[in-house]
């Protein structure tokens, strides 16, 4: 078992370790090519506010773009993925078939049930 866990870990920081590379070396090759646009910009003729105005509107749409892309992807998995608590769990049922659970109201209206008949057994006793 701690063999299983120690593999585990090391699997989870090696996935940790390569998903830092591959956004540094990301960052590295934006930052890149954001200077290369921008001195291409000015090139071009365009003012120096001009060609940040157009790298950061480039920027703020990619990271947009990014963001709907996100919810999509997270949209998939949850339909693939149910959460685990959103379901009524499967209990045994004294017939031998399975049964949902009580919804929460129901075993609410339960315990305050219990709990007033051990008031009045407690009035009666004392």
């Amino acid at each position: 078992m701690l063999k299983r866990l120690t593999s585990k870990a090391r699997r989870s920081a090696r996935r940790a370790l390569f998903a830092a590379l591959c956004g540094l070396s990301a960052a590295v090759g934006a930052g890149f090519a954001s200077a290369a646009l921008y001195a291409a910009l000015l090139e071009a003729g365009q003012s120096y506010a001009m060609a940040g105005l157009i790298l950061s509107c480039l920027w703020f749409g990619v990271s947009g773009l990014f963001l709907l892309l996100k919810s999509a992807v997270g949209a998939l998995q949850d339909e693939a993925h149910p959460a685990p608590g959103l379901t009524a769990p499967h209990v045994a049922h004294p017939n031998g078939h399975a049964a949902t659970a009580p919804s929460v109201a129901d075993a609410f209206m339960a315990g305050v049930n219990e709990g007033a008949g051990f008031a009045r057994a407690q009035r009666r006793a004392g």
